[in-house]
């Protein structure tokens, strides 16, 4: 059980920063890149611009889900079992993940 908490703590470690880099930084790239889209001055660049940061954005959503919804097994089989701190908070962590890859992977909060 020691190992699976571990590995599923690091799991969701890796999957928390990775989270909290799609919410603060490619969320408002893609969202400012669609305003300057809006307005109405912008060009071809921008527009090709705002559709890979879109794309980036939806695919690191649909890897966070993956890799968040893996991480939350791996920690709550040791955390049920027993009690371990360590699992305790990759649960948590990993929660965070998978919201913060829900909101942004799929148009589940849209």
């Amino acid at each position: 059980m020691k190992i699976l908490s571990i590995s599923g703590f690091v799991l969701s470690i890796l999957s928390f920063i990775t989270g909290i880099y799609l919410q603060f930084v490619l969320a408002p790239a893609a969202e400012s890149l669609e305003d300057s889209l809006n307005t109405g001055f912008s060009d071809e660049i921008t527009s090709i611009m705002f559709y890979a940061a879109h794309e980036a954005k939806v695919n690191t959503g649909m890897n966070l889900v993956i890799a968040g919804g893996l991480a939350l097994v791996l920690c709550t089989v040791p955390a049920v079992k027993t009690k371990s701190k360590l699992a305790m908070t990759g649960v948590l962590l990993s929660l965070v993940a998978l919201v913060i890859g829900l909101m942004h992977g799929t148009h589940m909060f849209s």
